[in-house]
């Protein structure tokens, strides 16, 4: 019986093991996840300030491929 014990009490740290391990790489995702939406916020701010100056091409027409033949054409 005490060969059972003494298993159960190596699996339940086995478990304990990889608990701790699961919720380091679940913090260092999260970490991750935070770092890149900011990023993602900060081009997006970027983005639009240049659209508001006119620099973007975000609302215009697409060029068209008449005008850009070239005149040997």
């Amino acid at each position: 019986m005490s060969e059972s014990v003494e298993e159960l009490a190596r699996r339940l740290v086995e478990l304990e093991v990889r608990y701790t391990h699961q919720q380091d790489v679940i913090e260092k995702l999260s970490d991750a996840l935070y770092q890149q939406q900011r990023t993602i916020d900060a081009l997006k701010a970027r983005l639009e300030a240049q659209e508001k100056r006119g620099g973007g091409e975000g609302g215009a027409e697409p060029p068209d491929p008449e005008a850009d033949r070239p005149p040997h054409y």
